[in-house]
């Protein structure tokens, strides 16, 4: 008899009651802290849409001085999966706002954002400037209706056929994929195509992600929000640096050498929206996932820059 071993994915804190855990909202995301409570508040927003946090715990380091939040964004990683009536990115900055003033106590926030947790930063120091001290921002892909227009763009130009045939093996490996809440089988698919970069557009040439990059990838996420501007970015209408002026803190916008919405692309669409005092640094010889593939020279930007006053 042809036999076929079944795939798995990570269950999620619904499921597992073994998993570190934060309530918020009435959700419980996946969480954790690192380091002392009485320590300056720290938080890791991921990228995504659709992402977890795994991939950053690199930062963890950083909770020698201060305490430091990793959470799995809404339908993310392993938090859990739900219908999504308003998977806008309103429906993320309620989130993390509320995470904000549980971790924070009242103290200002220092945040750092990769990727679409880049935008998540950038749109809620806009919305709630008062309430963070400093934010590093690592590569946005999206801030504005020009900026979306030039990524998706650029990135068509990677998405040819032989990229797309790279996929077939893992849809193969779709029906077998054992599924508990439902959303298994599209995330099975989520998770080895986030974790699949390799190359440009993303890496420099030869640079690939590790294995088990990804945890558990959030595919309805993903299909409710970035998926659709693929085809029509102009259904990007926001400017999530739309108040950016008010605040009043420090921003480094983190950028890598090879990604090709990097270091020029961010000189170019975002860099000009952002407060005159804002520092821009390049990483060389990496890509957009900076943040795994070199935490060392990353970390070495990073940790003066938040100690800044």
């Amino acid at each position: 008899m042809f036999n076929v071993r079944r795939a798995r994915v990570p269950r999620t804190t619904a499921f597992d009651p073994t998993l570190p855990s934060i309530r918020v909202n009435g959700y419980l995301f996946h969480a954790e802290t690192f380091g002392d409570p009485a320590s300056p508040p720290l938080i890791v927003i991921h990228g995504g849409p659709g992402g977890d946090y795994h991939s950053l715990l690199s930062l963890a380091m950083l909770s020698d001085e201060y305490h430091v939040l990793f959470y799995d964004q809404r339908g993310s990683g392993l938090s859990p999966r739900e219908d999504y009536s308003d998977p806008s990115i309103e429906a993320f900055l309620r989130d993390l706002d509320s995470l904000v003033d549980l971790h924070g106590m009242g103290r200002k926030m220092r945040l750092i954002g990769h990727s679409w947790g880049g935008i998540l930063a950038t749109a809620y120091l806009a919305r709630h400037p008062d309430k963070v001290s400093h934010a590093v921002i690592a590569e946005p892909g999206i801030l504005h209706p020009e900026s979306a227009k030039a990524m998706v763009v650029k990135l068509r130009d990677y998405l040819t056929f032989w990229k797309k045939i790279s996929v077939l093996p893992i849809l193969l490996r779709y029906p077998f994929v054992f599924s508990e809440d439902g959303h298994e089988r599209m995330d099975y698919i989520a998770t080895k195509m986030m974790g699949s970069s390799e190359g440009p557009p993303y890496q420099c040439e030869g640079e690939k992600l590790p294995s088990g990059f990804v945890c558990r990838g959030g595919y309805a996420i993903m299909k409710a929000t970035v998926i659709p501007l693929i085809d029509n970015p102009a259904l990007f209408r926001d400017d999530y640096t739309d108040g950016l002026h008010k605040y009043l803190g420090k921003i480094l916008l983190l950028s890598s050498e090879c990604s090709f919405i990097g270091y020029e692309f961010q000189e170019r669409y975002h860099r000009p929206r952002f407060p005159r005092d804002t520092q821009h640094v390049m990483i060389d010889g990496t890509g957009h996932n900076m943040l795994t593939l070199r935490p060392a020279e990353s970390l070495k930007i990073i940790r003066p820059f938040l100690r800044q006053f």
